[in-house]
């Protein structure tokens, strides 16, 4: 447990179970102690915040002894938004005392890692959350302070991100709509693999391609592309017969639907 200046661990903790506690708690002393968010009504500004960070820092210590396993999102991702389950924005005393553990800890930090790894990139989101904490310490952000300091320094607006994950509990569903053999002069020429965003929540695109030679490739889009449309062409060029098409081969996305993520010949 955390006290400004002092934190407090289980004195059995050993191991994994010790760096755990200790490196999260240690995180407090930057939220919300430094950066001095609002932890009664805006939990998930220090503890989904520590909980993201406690990833990279796992991941950073003694060649990632303790790090953990990455979270498969696709099995998480009708949980998340199921109706029983509060929007993060709510504050905490109104919540279901069963649900503050995914709506303070697990799904901020979740977000944070997906808009990291995923629509903005490290060098971008590192920035911006490092201008975030030197432009806060010592101070009281809300979370729309926190919004716009990662907008104004990854230079994007993240809107429909922060509306969909934090504001909401939207759905996120890709699928494979259609994939048509491209021929010229009688040989091939490439697939179209046609991709349809089917729920409100839209994220990046990532399709793992494998033809019949064994080769494998991935492919990443921008979620800008939904931008003014609920379906794109991807147009794939290659001499080589298309075996099997998926998206979101390493299940990074919250995706509700994995059913349709897949096409084989």
């Amino acid at each position: 447990m955390e006290y400004p200046g002092i934190v407090f661990c289980g004195w059995k903790a050993k191991n994994g179970s010790a760096w755990g506690v200790i490196d999260h708690e240690f995180g407090h002393t930057w939220f919300p102690m430094i950066v001095g968010s609002n932890e009664r009504k805006y939990g998930w500004m220090d503890e989904g915040f520590n909980t993201f960070i406690n990833g990279l820092s796992s991941e950073a210590f003694n060649k990632g002894e303790y790090k953990s396993r990455p979270t498969d999102m696709q099995r998480v991702a009708t949980y998340l938004a199921s109706p029983q389950i509060e929007k993060i924005m709510l504050t905490p005393d109104a919540m279901k005392e069963a649900n503050i553990g995914v709506n303070l800890y697990s799904k901020p930090g979740w977000g944070l890692n997906i808009l990291r790894d995923q629509v903005i990139g490290a060098d971008r989101f590192d920035y911006a959350f490092r201008k975030y904490v030197e432009n806060w310490a010592f101070k009281h952000p809300t979370p729309n302070d926190f919004f716009r300091a990662m907008e104004n320094g990854a230079g994007e607006d993240l809107s429909w991100f922060w509306r969909g994950w934090f504001l909401e509990n939207w759905k996120t569903d890709q699928g494979i709509t259609s994939v048509k053999a491209l021929s010229r002069g009688g040989a091939t020429a490439g697939y179209d693999i046609v991709i349809a965003n089917l729920e409100q929540m839209p994220m990046p695109i990532i399709i793992e391609v494998k033809t019949k030679s064994g080769k494998t490739e991935i492919l990443k889009l921008p979620v800008d592309i939904w931008m003014r449309n609920t379906s794109w062409t991807v147009n794939y060029p290659t001499t080589e017969e298309v075996v099997s098409v998926t998206l979101d081969p390493e299940h990074v996305l919250p995706d509700v639907n994995p059913t349709n993520n897949v096409w084989k010949k």
